[in-house]
């Protein structure tokens, strides 16, 4: 019989099935950011999150009119790290995208999809506008132009489904 979670159980034995964790397996080299949870939803680790356009993360349910961000791998039900000093519980993503760049803002900016405008900032960065389903994410909103942003690269190269 598989034991179903690793509780009050001694260690495993040679030959004995391990118990099921929620993440079955990762590749940790993957890219992972931390996020504040948007208030009253509750993540738990392997569920699918999107952004809010406050750069706030909630339960993802579909996919098409969201702006999915990955998979959960810390939760807020047992955080790694509890709320402390007006600084409220984060969890952690497992993102699909493959980097994040720090870009700067055109305008005003929310969290959400975001795409370069062919322009630099002191010739080095780059400076975006606000998109509608690009490769690109912008994590943190910008309340006016030249507000540095953290914008999300996406694995894919052209516009998905979404």
């Amino acid at each position: 019989m598989t034991k179903i979670v690793n509780k009050d159980q001694a260690m495993t034995l040679f030959g004995e099935k391990t118990p099921r964790a929620v993440i079955y397996k990762s590749e940790s080299h993957k890219l992972h950011q931390a996020f504040n949870v948007k208030e009253g939803e509750t993540i738990v680790q392997g569920m699918p999150v999107a952004i809010d356009e406050a750069g706030l993360i909630y339960p993802c349910k579909d996919v098409t009119t969201e702006v999915y961000l990955g998979v959960a791998v810390t939760d807020n039900v047992n955080p790694a790290y509890r709320a402390q000093n007006n600084f409220p519980v984060e969890v952690t993503v497992a993102m699909e995208g493959y980097m994040i760049c720090n870009w700067v803002s055109n305008g005003k900016i929310t969290a959400g999809y975001v795409t370069p405008s062919g322009d630099l900032l002191n010739d080095r960065f780059v400076k975006a506008n606000q998109g509608i389903s690009t490769p690109f994410i912008a994590l943190t909103p910008a309340d006016e132009a030249n507000e540095l942003i953290q914008v999300l690269c996406l694995l894919y190269t052209s516009p998905s489904p979404r």
